[in-house]
Order: C-alpha cells, then sequence, then structure tokens
C-alpha cells in the first residue's frame, strides 16, 4: 500500500513522535499527496510531538542519527523550530551549504532555513492559539507560522550537516510556487500584491513585540546654519579609475540655484584613482579630495569623513564612485524635495544600465512599495532603500555610519525611519553601472552568509531599539500633566501655572523647595553704571556645583531624560518635542526647564528656531534662557532651556543703555561699553532674519577665536510688541577663579545667563555677605570675552 503525505504547497508534512517514523517517509519511494486545503485546522488538530517539515521539489538524503539529532535538539533546547546546515550534491560533487543563526531581527521572509526543518506541535498549537489563524497560502502561511512561533519560542540552528541535496529538483512532482526571489524580486510590478501579503504579516508580527511604529511625523527645522554649500555629493572611491571621472563629470554637469561642492574620499586607491581625483581638484577648487588617516575604514567609514569635514554642506547627496546621475537636474530635484518636506532623508530611484549605459533587467528600481504610512516598518522586512540617498547634515552627524562596506545605508536608513519621515522620488535620478566585478550576484555562500547575517543584527538591533521606544512612549503618557501645541485657545502660561500648582500638591519634595525658596535671601547691589541682585540660595548648591567635565557626565544619569525623572514629576508636552517642567530647585517663583524629549547635546547652532518659538508662545512675561554646554548648563549632554519671569532679571530695566552697532532694515545689533560683560543684543520682528544674524554671530566667533566649537555663549530672549529681543553674553571661562579657590577666599557663583543678566546666585551665606559691587565686577569680566575681542567679532561681521 502507497502511503499517504499531506502537503501544503511546495513543503510535505510529517507529524511524528521520534525519527524511525520520519525514516518511513525517506524509505518508501512513492507517495500519494493529500494537499491540505485549510492550514490553521489541519494545524490545530496534528497529532505527535514533532512536524517534520519536507521540500518536495527537492531530493532529500537524510540518516536515522541526522533525525534523531534534530530531535534531540527540540527537545533539549525546548525549541520551537530547529533547523540544520546541509550538503549541496552538484552532479558529483558535494558542496557543504552553511546556514546563519534566527535572531529576533531575521523577519525578512527570504531567510533560508534549508529543505528540511522541525516544529514543535506544542509550540504551533500554542502560537496559533495565542496569535490567530495563518493565512492559505502555502508561502505566506509558513512565513506566518514561523514569526509567530518564534514569539515565545526559540528557534534553533544545528551548526552541522545533517542532510544532502540535489542541485535540480525533482522530475515528477510539479512546482507549487515558492519560487526563489532574486535579488530584485520584491520590487518587481509582479510581485506587488505578494509583498503586500507579506507585508501585512510582518507589519502584525512587529505589532505583537511592540515594536511597530505609527506614522513617522518629525522633520527638520526650518534651514539653519550659516553654510558655504547648500549641498554636498559624497563619493567614497577605492581603486575605480575606470568609473570615478564619469561619476564625476556626471555631477559637475548639475544645474542648480544654489552653491553646491563634492567630497570624494579616496580610500588608499592604488590603481591610479588618485592620480585622476588630483586633476579634478586642480582644475575644480569645490571638488575636495580626501585621503583619510585611517587605513582600516570601509564605506561607512569613508562616509563619516565626509560628513564631519569642514567641507560639508547642509545638505548630503550620494553617488557610488562607478554610478552616474541620469540628468543635470538630479541634484536640484533631490533638495528641492528635502527642503520642500522639510525631510532628514530623501531616497530617489535608479535604473540598471551596463557599461554602456544600456539598460539591463531589471530596469527601473523605484521602491513603489514604501509608503508613507508604514514604509518605516516594512523597512525592517525588505533588504533596502534604493538610491540615491540625500540626507540633512544635522541628522546624519548624529547618527553617523556604522566603519563597514556592506549595509552601512540599510544601517543608517533604518535609524531615521524610526524617528523621522522619509521623502521619496519614483522617477529615475540615477544610472547604477553593473559589470562583473561589482555586482553582488557571485558571491561565495560565506560571504552572502556573512552578509545576510548582518543586516539581521542591523535590524535585531532595530527592533529592540523600537520596543524601548514604544516603552519610553507608554511611560511617558503618564507623565504628561498637558499638552501645548501652539494653539490659540490655549494659553501656554495657564497651563504652567496649573501645572505648578498640581506639582506643589502631588510632589513633596518640590513643595519643599517651592517653601524654602520663599525664605531666602536677596538684596539689590547698585554701582555707577548697573545694579545686580544677589540671592541667597542654599538649594542651588548642586546645581552650581555640578561636574560639568566629560567623565564626570559620563558616569553619571542624564537627570533630564524621562526615564530618571522622579515619579511625582510631570510636565508639559510642548510642540511634540520639549517637556515643560518645574524646575525643581528654582530661583524664581515661577521657573521651568525646557527639555528635548531626546537626549542630545546641549547646542543651540540648530536650535535657536525652537528658543525663538519658545519666546514668542511664552510672551509676555517669560524670557527663555539658554546656557552653553560649557559656560552654566548642569546637563550640557542634554539639550534644554529655561523659562523664568523677566521682571527677575535686572538685565530687561538697562537695555536704554545699549549702544547701536549696526542696524539693517531687519535686525537691530546693539552693544553696552561699560557693563562689564561682552554682550551683543539683536532685536528683529523676522525670525528667519534673527536666525540667520545670530548664526552670522556665531561664525564669526569661531573664526576670531580660531575654534571649531560652540563659542561659550549665554543667550536671553524675550518677544514683546511682534519683535523678538535677543541678548548673546560672551564668554571666556565657565568659572571664574576664585570659584576655586580655598576656605575663606573662596567665592561659590558659578555664572549662567541668569547671573549674567544681573541676577547673582550663591548658596553660601558667608558669600552673600561679604559680595560687593566691586567683586562681582571683576568675576563678570574674568568670564567675559575682553573688550579687544569683542571688538574684532563685531568688526569682522
Amino acid at each position: 500500500m502507497t502511503p499517504s503525505v499531506p502537503k501544503f504547497g511546495r513543503f510535505i508534512f510529517l507529524a511524528i513522535n521520534d525519527e524511525k517514523e520520519a525514516l518511513d517517509f525517506f524509505f518508501f519511494k512513492k507517495h500519494t499527496v493529500q494537499e491540505i486545503k485549510n492550514i490553521s485546522a489541519y494545524l490545530e488538530k496534528i497529532s505527535g510531538k514533532y512536524l517534520l517539515v519536507i521540500d518536495a521539489d527537492k531530493k532529500i538524503i537524510v540518516d536515522k542519527l541526522s533525525l534523531r539529532r534534530l530531535i534531540e535538539t527540540a527537545e533539549t533546547n525546548q525549541a520551537g523550530m530547529i533547523y540544520s546546515d546541509f550538503i549541496l550534491r552538484d552532479g558529483n560533487r558535494l558542496v557543504e551549504h552553511p546556514l546563519i543563526d534566527y535572531q529576533a531581527g531575521s523577519i525578512r521572509d527570504d531567510f533560508n532555513f534549508g529543505h528540511l526543518f522541525l516544529f514543535s506541535c506544542a509550540a504551533i498549537k500554542s502560537s496559533l492559539q495565542k496569535y490567530g489563524s495563518l493565512p492559505s497560502e502555502g508561502e505566506m502561511a509558513l512565513y506566518a507560522l514561523r514569526l509567530k512561533v518564534s514569539i515565545d519560542h526559540k528557534i534553533v540552528h544545528i551548526t552541522e550537516f545533517l542532510y544532502i541535496v540535489s542541485a535540480e529538483n525533482k522530475q515528477k512532482i510539479k512546482k507549487s510556487g515558492g519560487k526563489k526571489e532574486t535579488h530584485f524580486d520584491y520590487v518587481a510590478k509582479k510581485n506587488f500584491l505578494r509583498q503586500k501579503k507579506l507585508e501585512r504579516i510582518a507589519t502584525n508580527h512587529l505589532k505583537r513585540i511592540g515594536a511597530y511604529l505609527p506614522p513617522r511625523t518629525a522633520s527638520t527645522e526650518d534651514e539653519h546654519g550659516n553654510f558655504q554649500w547648500k549641498a554636498s555629493i559624497v563619493i567614497p572611491v577605492l581603486n575605480r579609475k575606470k568609473t570615478i571621472a564619469d561619476a564625476l563629470e556626471s555631477v559637475l554637469k548639475q544645474k542648480t540655484d544654489f552653491p553646491f561642492n563634492i567630497v570624494v574620499v579616496d580610500n588608499h586607491s592604488t590603481d591610479g584613482t588618485t592620480d585622476i581625483l588630483k586633476k579634478f581638484t586642480d582644475k575644480y577648487p569645490h571638488v575636495h579630495h580626501i585621503i583619510p588617516a585611517r587605513r582600516d575604514l570601509g564605506i561607512g567609514g569613508c562616509w563619516n569623513e565626509a560628513i564631519y569635514s569642514p567641507y560639508c554642506g547642509r545638505y548630503v547627496v550620494q553617488l557610488d564612485s562607478d554610478d552616474l546621475y541620469s540628468s543635470p537636474q538630479t541634484l536640484q530635484k533631490i533638495v528641492d524635495v528635502l527642503r520642500a518636506g522639510k525631510y532628514m532623508m530623501v531616497v530617489g530611484s535608479y535604473t540598471i544600465v551596463d557599461e554602456s549605459l544600456k539598460i539591463i533587467p531589471p530596469g527601473l528600481i523605484d521602491h513603489r512599495e514604501w509608503t508613507r504610512q508604514n514604509g518605516h516598518n516594512n523597512l525592517l522586512r525588505v533588504n533596502g532603500m534604493g538610491a540615491p540617498r540625500a540626507f540633512d547634515l544635522s541628522v546624519i552627524r548624529r547618527i553617523g555610519f556604522p566603519n563597514v562596506s556592506y549595509g552601512e545605508d540599510y544601517a543608517v536608513s533604518l535609524r531615521i525611519t524610526r524617528e523621522y519621515k522619509v521623502g521619496r522620488i519614483y522617477e529615475n535620478l540615477y544610472w547604477c553601472r553593473r559589470w562583473k566585478g561589482n555586482t553582488d550576484a557571485g558571491l561565495s555562500i560565506e560571504m552572502k552568509n556573512r552578509n545576510d547575517f548582518y543586516k539581521d543584527e542591523l535590524r535585531s538591533i532595530e527592533i529592540r531599539e523600537r520596543q524601548k521606544l514604544n516603552k519610553k512612549i507608554e511611560d511617558f503618557k503618564n507623565k504628561i500633566f498637558a499638552e501645548y501645541s501652539g494653539e490659540k485657545q490655549k494659553s501656554l502660561k495657564t497651563l504652567c501655572l496649573n501645572l505648578l500648582r498640581q506639582q506643589k500638591k502631588s510632589w513633596p519634595k518640590f513643595a519643599v523647595a517651592c517653601r524654602d525658596l520663599a525664605s531666602v535671601q536677596s538684596r539689590e547691589i547698585r554701582g555707577e553704571n548697573y545694579m545686580v541682585v544677589l540671592q541667597y540660595n542654599p538649594a542651588r548648591a548642586v546645581s552650581s556645583g555640578a561636574a560639568v567635565d566629560a567623565e564626570s557626565i559620563k558616569s553619571r544619569p542624564c537627570f533630564l531624560c524621562q526615564d530618571n525623572l522622579p515619579t511625582e514629576q510631570k510636565g508639559i508636552l510642548y510642540r511634540s518635542k520639549f517637556l515643560i517642567l518645574c524646575n525643581p530647585a528654582p530661583i524664581f517663583k515661577n521657573h521651568f526647564t525646557v527639555a528635548t524629549l531626546k537626549h542630545e547635546p546641549q547646542e543651540i547652532t540648530f536650535t535657536l528656531p525652537s528658543l525663538l518659538q519658545m519666546a514668542a508662545d511664552f510672551s509676555p512675561e517669560y524670557a527663555i534662557l539658554y546656557n552653553g554646554p560649557a559656560c552654566g548648563a548642569s546637563a550640557p549632554d542634554h539639550l534644554h532651556f529655561q523659562a523664568v519671569p523677566k521682571s527677575g532679571l535686572p538685565f530687561f530695566r538697562e537695555f536704554k543703555k545699549l549702544s547701536p552697532v549696526k542696524e539693517t532694515p531687519y535686525v537691530k545689533c546693539s552693544r553696552w561699553e561699560f557693563f562689564d560683560r561682552s554682550v551683543i543684543l539683536l532685536e528683529s520682528k523676522s525670525a528667519k532674519t534673527l536666525n540667520e544674524q545670530f548664526i552670522n554671530l556665531l561664525t564669526t566667533a569661531q573664526k576670531v577665536l580660531m575654534i571649531s566649537d560652540e563659542p561659550m555663549v549665554n543667550i536671553i530672549c524675550d518677544y514683546s510688541g511682534n519683535c523678538w529681543r535677543l541678548a548673546v553674553f560672551m564668554r571666556r571661562k565657565h568659572r571664574p577663579d576664585s570659584y576655586f579657590a580655598k576656605d575663606e577666599k573662596r567665592i561659590f557663583v558659578s555664572p549662567g545667563a541668569v547671573d549674567m543678566a544681573g541676577f547673582v546666585i550663591t548658596p553660601f551665606l558667608d558669600n552673600y555677605n561679604r559680595l560687593d559691587y566691586n567683586v562681582i565686577r571683576e568675576i563678570y569680566r574674568e568670564v567675559s570675552l575682553p573688550a579687544n575681542v569683542m571688538n574684532s567679532i563685531i568688526k569682522e561681521r
């Protein structure tokens, strides 16, 4: 009697309890096939401890010991699924075919489990009961099944060659789906519906494991920074003398309404590429040739050399050294989309061509599987986003590239899409040239496994980060007292006062701090040119004495990150980017800290637009303060501002003493020569113009001071009468020498924006009693830029 075996798609399903039952299938050469019509119903009723899945399209040779090894491994590891390496028989040749370990990020549908693998029936049943039934199609069902099983059960790879597979397919068994995808099959139009089904399965899996993210909406700020070049084309190159000139010529032909340059990172070429590049740099001043000091860089490392170089512009656009831009309008189109959508990343489309630029299959690769709603989730299933890729410099510098030569672009794409919306261009922008020697088609099994494992590893990391992000969002919801998105019907001042009242009731430590503030001592100190208020505030000892060196910052948890906030502390979600908090050691009755939701360094260059928006939203009663990372910020590793009543700052009473330095139709610039503090006041009704003038001021200061880091500044800003006033205090020191003196000579004053604005704080009573106008004046002079340096900055502007 001919045995009957269940079959689903191209796979034979054998329910077994031991290796002997499995061996019977391989002993009998002929079988009748019983097609499974309802896979979920079949699996729910399956008997036996294990389900052996066999590729019916392949001739497989396996012995009793190998089958026992599969079963014993399943039992030992309590695994949900087990697979092994195999031997491929090609004629008379036997070729080892190792596979790779399964990871949390191995959620792509083309993961290779080989042609013989084992499921635990108990794992199957519990997964179906917990996570629902399977799709009806064979390939879809197995994909959904192993994703569901993987949630609660291990998938184990046996690194042994347990069976032999013939290279040719069986002749007597008709193929039933399961055609192996080529490199570009997932973007082919004929596979669009199939890919959408696979996307739904993967997306549902991400939802089950807490890694699904809703559509991304975060974007870049308005254009910022004083860049010589609006865009930089980055070309990493190693030994491409045959193609590098063509690549450069295609960039030099670009027609744009903005200045751009080319940054070529030559990774120590030895074939004459370097000589070709020298000819271009000699002829074209906007072609920059970088040869890294390091010799261990991959493509990603070369990208880092470019994006952190001083040549890099506002936008960074990719071009591989053997490819070409398809028209003189490519760069303009990319930057137009970056600007219009305020995207941190834009990805175009490319066409595969041969050396003579003749289109070859599959032709145009436009990645239309991408959607705004779910592209960032589906990216975890597929292997890439396309080309050419372009980035906003602010985000790509913050993220950086991994130093590898495969998957570096995918790593960056995953990271950016976790947070930001991405722009797409579906027309051809780029010729991607293919010939023997620059394609992945002929990779060895070992190299392909290495590449696949690395991308799965990237997915694993990204899944964990997205799970953490979702948990953080859930925890964060408990921290939100109210939200403010700029609605006219809401008063930010009222929300802040309500938050203050609520925190006094629900946060005992803060209530004590407020009571203590009511009893602090203060007195006015008047001199010939100005007045200051001195406050004795013991609670400020921690902030004023905070260690802000790199090692101290690294060794302590960030007290502004949501995970580290006190349990009772709540805040106002401000414009989806910041959290307004009651300052736990207040200087004023209404004193708020405005911290960014992301843990990013204290830096004003790219964030002044946010400060200006805050000043307008908090107007007219409040001023917004910024302390530079090296001159007053107690958390230089986490971007934050402060909002305080401007009536408490003596500086706002001194504006009339400022003398105009430079005035344009849009910006007024003033300074005060007898103020003992190096301050410049910028005034404008245009936030954009004010931002441009401020960036110009910082850039000029960097040039005069011969530094590349952010100049030491404290900033005070208010908005009144439809006009912003931005006071920039230029510093040369964080703390005066007297701060570090011993015993009675020590003066515990660590000047920040509040102190520079004339409200000086000390936590020591003896300091409070003996400080006078002359001492404070000397502190101001010591920590401020000298007058001659300020004059140079003003002259250079």
